[in-house]
């Protein structure tokens, strides 16, 4: 018992320690920097010495106390004393009164201050800056500098000095609080004596550690901390004796900044805190607090206690004692795990296995640490990749006030980031990928003795990842791969194997080889390989991974494989050379570095996106518009990278009339047009214009620029309203004005906004400029925009809805059935084409099973030829009818494969054959068909309508080159009919609606619909999948059963007749209701193995609680999908869903049906895992 009372004892001391300490004094070093000039006057001079005097009379000055620095300055800086020239008050004060003189000269504050910051804040004269002692410059000005000061001032103040400013006489205010640390500027009035001021600086320069504190829990919170609102935390903080106790006092309030900006609570943001030197030492838990006050007083008597540096056992105790489920993680319930290590100096212990064990536990790890350890780059290996996103280094922990706000808004984005935007492009990116029809991919692979075993697998999970994002035929693309240490080895050949499941399995089956790292053997050996299975005009790509540097040179034999048309990615991963890696991917921008394994599913999406951009993006034809904030916040030097980042969206964008037009706005307190979308048809004039453009330096108002913008899009200004249009809007501050209403109007348009968000920039302003989260790109500096332009660039080529017509330069009916064509994914499990020409007699020019790729189906159709005779529609229908058969390529009806006829012709079908068309439409129908028409010039409407049957399937033009107006209504609408099918699919999927009082008739009307379009997309069958529906609003409300309808038809029918109940919202209830429809005795099949999924759609947070009544639905096994209408950044439906992937959030009801596929796709590949998963459980 003695140990623990002697613990509990010593504790108590520390506390008080920590508690004493916030009140007592809490010294600086102190320069005063003083106007000279001839603006200053030497009697002004004068009373500026007896302030300065005045001031230091009042401090405790010493070589322990207060240190003290002064410097005059009129067109450059004059030292009086350093920090360390005198030891005592005495000294000080009689330099001040009796040695210093008045210079003259014209006034240059900025190069002044540059002085100071080269000459003062240094460790060899003076300054305990790496202490964290504060550091303070006071100074004092008496009119306007003749040079600029803001870039100087916002260096000195980077650093981590304070700044008082002080003004005399005709000093400028503006320059003033340019020069400043919000909000220490003082500046004498008419009448009143600078010796007034000397108390107001007094006491800013004493201020207790406590003011620290209290002011901490004033600082502004960014606005996407209001997103921000469901996350596990946790802080690890080195107290070790190379911190120092002033050091750890800025830590404290740098913690208590951080947490008072975050949503606590205990369904909501949960922190927890560990300490450690010598061994870690937890503080609490995450679900030790469950108020924010009670956390904010803990950290304020945080105790301080030294010892050695044992940064991996730390870490590893993080995730083996802290990020668990008896701690208070809620992994496992889907929400994100983020740590935040703060360190000093070198670790006494390994910490990157910890780190990267950490990583591979789910966790995101943000590192912020000072030179000591930062300068051998090791907290790039503590962070998360990528190091830009997750790694701060200070030169001093006197910058942790100047990193906090950007420490607070990269922990807010992570969390909103990875539950609202990285899901959808994750998505944009494989539906974006459907565009790469062939390609033949190998992937190279180090598989020498340096490499563990789990990083090993590590690359095998990246490579079954990547082979995930494409469409793998034995037509379409291909993968193999070699592995290598010092000779090579083929694992599989690129024709080996044709599916996606072969493949993956192929690759999970890799044993390592071990041995040495010969890399440029094992390029030489790729050439032989490529050239077996080389297919004519198919693109060749090499992806190579390697640990290490290579015992062989790789640059000739990297050439060589790039002469033959190969091209090649290198990822270079831990002690990789950066140089080598350049020397085989023959350029920067195909070459990648990461400090671990677990890192490389990070740069999977810039590879895959990468590799499909080409073909996503072949004939784009868009209009983009560049609206950019020129206002006075931002430096030249970084408006000129925003110029920089705009020339990059030119050079890779195909610019022309017919093709991609960018138009470009600047805006600041007035929006300013700088040329117009049709101005300028080359990258070069483009280019130009863009580098002549000037800054205009004002306010900032974002609303009146997005009014002003809307019209840029219009014909008049050079817009083509058929063409996809886009609004890219960089930003590095807060709008002065309204943005919603302004942007609502643009995206009402049908025009897609982009917003690009620097440092200061609100989200909650970026998203009401964009729409959503997805749509929101958001940096920590200018620097970082390069890694912004494939990114929009891709999602441009990609657009969410049915994809945009591409126009090739065929005429008239060729040209629209390439449009149909290019709209489609092509292949022998997807989508099929045949084509039938038709005159007297109809004429097979090519069957449904005759091609399986893209490009040959197009090239079919290019070689069409009319044909002479009569027009005998009736006998060409029923001959396409037959065509659909098995025998001619169709697929069995058993795998619900939507069967669409799509008709062109000219002329009404002749006499003769007239009487023969409602026989021919009626067995189109009867067979399941779906028949769209095209009539032109003189065909028959009438006749079109009787063969279509739903006028919405009717398309009619006068002329062949009326066409091309039709193919983007055309692709849209066979789009909506070709539904995704799930062929032998068994799942039980139930449906639960919002019916609440805030959603109007015409969306509840959107939503049925939508139901409908899901069930519409699989077999409805007793045996394969069966449908359920609840309705919800204050109680829930059942509508159907899962066992209760086995047809399409009559669950569509039972959907139309539900009655919206118009309460209020209680979704908890709602879930715990629908939980019992998937008993056995209401229709549920759980106990036979069948896939079970609930999509839950709502538009309002809840009235009650959703989080036990959701885990305990997925604690079931059940699959849930959570799609959110008109409530942008809901954590609720991550809460609901538990997974970010399954969380859906819409602007509104009419893109709705912009989700149906993917949630069906979700659907389908969910049962293929289920029932993978069930035989693998039997």
């Amino acid at each position: 018992m003695q140990p623990a009372f002697h613990f509990s004892v010593q504790l108590h001391v520390l506390c008080l320690y920590a508690t004493c300490c916030s009140f007592t004094k809490h010294y600086a070093d102190i320069v005063f920097l003083v106007d000279s000039s001839v603006n200053m006057g030497s009697s002004s001079f004068e009373q500026i010495k007896n302030f300065i005097y005045q001031i230091v009379n009042q401090l405790d000055v010493g070589i322990d106390k207060y240190r003290v620095g002064l410097a005059q300055y009129s067109r450059e800086g004059h030292v009086e004393f350093l920090l360390n020239t005198y030891k005592s008050k005495e000294d000080v004060l009689t330099h001040i009164q009796g040695r210093v003189t008045f210079l003259g000269g014209p006034l240059q504050t900025g190069s002044a201050l540059e002085f100071l910051h080269k000459v003062f804040f240094k460790e060899e004269v003076g300054s305990r800056i790496s202490q964290g002692t504060p550091q303070f410059a006071v100074v004092i000005t008496s009119a306007k500098s003749k040079d600029d000061v803001a870039e100087a001032a916002e260096e000195l103040k980077e650093i981590g000095v304070k700044v008082i400013s002080v003004g005399v006489q005709n000093s400028d205010r503006e320059e003033m609080e340019v020069i400043a640390t919000s909000p220490l500027v003082y500046q004498v009035n008419g009448g009143q004596s600078i010796s007034q001021l000397h108390q107001d600086i007094t006491n800013v320069l004493e201020a207790p550690v406590q003011q620290q504190y209290d002011s901490a829990l004033d600082a502004k919170v960014p606005a996407v901390c209001s997103s921000a609102s469901v996350a596990d935390i946790v802080f690890l903080v080195d107290e070790s004796s190379r911190i120092g106790l002033r050091n750890f006092q800025l830590t404290r309030t740098f913690l208590l900044k951080i947490v008072n900006a975050l949503d606590i609570g205990p369904n909501n943001i949960r922190v927890g805190l560990v300490l450690y030197s010598d061994e870690p030492r937890l503080e609490f838990t995450l679900d030790t607090f469950e108020d924010k006050s009670d956390i904010l007083n803990y950290l304020k008597k945080l105790p301080y206690r030294g010892g050695r540096t044992y940064t991996g056992a730390a870490i590893d105790f993080l995730r083996k004692k802290v990020f668990t489920q008896e701690a208070g993680s809620r992994k496992n319930q889907g929400v994100q795990q983020l740590a935040v290590v703060i360190t000093d100096g070198q670790s006494f212990d390994d910490f990157v296995e910890p780190s990267s064990k950490l990583r591979h536990h789910g966790v995101a790890v943000y590192a912020v640490g000072t030179k000591n350890i930062s300068e051998s780059s090791q907290l790039d290996k503590i962070a998360s990749y990528p190091s830009r996103k997750h790694v701060t280094n200070l030169e001093s922990f006197l910058q942790l006030s100047n990193i906090e706000w950007k420490i607070k808004k990269q922990l807010c984005s992570e969390i909103v980031s990875q539950t609202f935007v990285v899901p959808v492009r994750s998505r944009t990116l494989k539906e974006g990928c459907v565009d790469t029809e062939e390609a033949d991919i190998y992937f190279l692979i180090d598989g020498s003795g340096s490499i563990y075993p789990n990083d090993f697998q590590d690359m095998k999970v990246f490579m079954n990842e990547m082979i995930s994002m494409f469409q793998v035929s034995a037509n379409g693309v291909r993968f193999g791969v070699v592995q290598y240490e010092s000779t090579p080895q083929t694992e599989f050949m690129i024709s080996q194997y044709n599916s996606v499941k072969q493949l993956k399995e192929a690759v999970r089956d890799i044993q390592q080889l071990g041995g040495g790292t010969n890399t440029g053997d094992a390029l030489r050996y790729m050439k032989s390989l490529f050239a077996k299975a080389a297919r004519d005009s198919v693109p060749k790509l090499l992806i190579v991974i390697t640990d290490g540097e290579s015992q062989d040179q790789v640059t000739k034999a990297a050439e060589e494989l790039r002469q033959e048309g190969i091209v090649i990615y290198a990822i270079g991963v831990k002690n990789a050379v950066k140089k080598e890696l350049k020397d085989i991917a023959g350029t920067e921008d195909r070459m990648f570095f990461v400090n671990d394994f677990d890192s490389l599913k990070l740069i999977k999406h810039d590879i895959v996106q990468d590799i499909c951009s080409p073909d996503a993006c072949k004939n784009m034809k868009a209009d983009i518009i560049l609206l950019v904030d020129s206002s006075e916040s931002i430096r030249p030097v970084d408006f000129q990278k925003m110029k920089d980042f705009m020339q990059l969206i030119v050079n890779r964008s195909d610019i022309g009339a017919d093709k991609v037009q960018i138009g470009l706005l600047q805006f600041s307190s007035e929006p300013q047009e700088e040329f117009q979308l049709n101005r300028y048809g080359s990258k070069a004039d483009l280019r130009r214009a863009i580098s002549g453009i000037r800054q205009i330096k004002s306010g900032t108002m974002t609303g009146k620029a997005l009014t002003f913008a809307s019209s840029y899009f219009d014909e008049p200004k050079g817009g083509r309203p058929r063409v996809k249009q886009y609004l890219i809007v960089i930003t590095d501050g807060e709008a002065q004005d309204v943005v919603r209403e302004p942007a609502e109007t643009i995206r009402g348009k049908g025009i897609t906004i982009y917003a690009i968000g620097v440092l200061h920039a609100n989200n909650s302003q970026l998203v009401d400029i964009a729409g959503s989260q997805d749509k929101v790109f958001f940096e920590d500096n200018f620097d970082s925009l390069t890694f912004l332009e494939k990114e929009i660039l891709f999602e441009i080529c990609n657009p969410e809805d049915c994809k945009n017509v591409t126009d090739l330069q065929f005429q008239g009916i060729q040209r629209i059935m390439e449009a149909v064509v290019n709209d489609s994914l092509v292949g022998k499990d997807n989508v099929q084409f045949g084509a039938v020409v038709y005159s007297t007699n109809p004429q097979d020019h090519f069957s449904l099973n005759t091609y399986s790729a893209k490009s040959q189906v197009r090239e079919a159709i290019s070689n069409l030829t009319p044909m002479p005779g009569l027009t005998f529609t009736a006998r060409a229908l029923n001959f396409a009818r037959e065509r659909f058969g098995m025998a001619y390529g169709g697929r069995t009806s058993s795998l619900s494969v939507t069967r669409i006829l799509v008709l062109i012709t000219d002329q009404p079908t002749s006499p003769s054959d007239r009487p023969n068309l409602p026989a021919a439409a009626k067995s189109l129908k009867q067979d399941g068909i779906h028949v769209f028409a095209v009539g032109v010039d003189e065909a028959s409407r009438t006749e079109l309508e009787e063969i279509v049957g739903e006028r919405e399937r009717l398309f009619f033009v006068q002329s062949y080159n009326e066409l091309e107006s039709l193919h983007k209504n055309l692709t849209h609408t066979v789009c909506d009919e070709a539904k995704p099918a799930c062929g032998n699919q068994q799942a039980d999927l139930i449906f639960l609606i919002d019916g609440s009082l805030s959603i109007s008739a015409r969306n509840f009307s959107a939503m049925k619909t939508f139901t409908k379009e899901i069930v519409d997309s699989f077999i409805i069958a007793q045996d394969k999948v069966q449908v359920g529906v609840v309705q919800y609003s204050k109680d829930p409300q059942k509508e159907i059963y899962l066992n209760e309808f086995h047809s399409d038809t009559a669950i569509k029918e039972r959907i139309d007749s539900i009655v919206q109940l118009k309460t209020s919202t209680f979704t908890g209830k709602g879930l715990r209701f629908v939980k019992s429809f998937f008993e056995t005795a209401k229709g549920g099949r759980k106990k036979q193995g069948v896939l079970q999924s609930l999509v839950v759609i709502t538009n309002g947070q809840s009235n009650d609680v959703v989080d036990e009544a959701a885990i305990a639905l997925r604690n079931d096994g059940i699959h849930v999908f959570a799609i959110g209408l008109g409530i942008p950044n809901s954590f609720e439906l991550l809460r609901i869903a538990g997974d970010a992937r399954r969380v859906y959030v819409l602007e509104n009801f009419e893109v709705l049906k912009t989700i149906e596929r993917r949630i069906v796709t979700e659907i389908s590949e969910l049962g293929e895992s289920w029932k993978f998963c069930s035989m693998g459980n039997s």
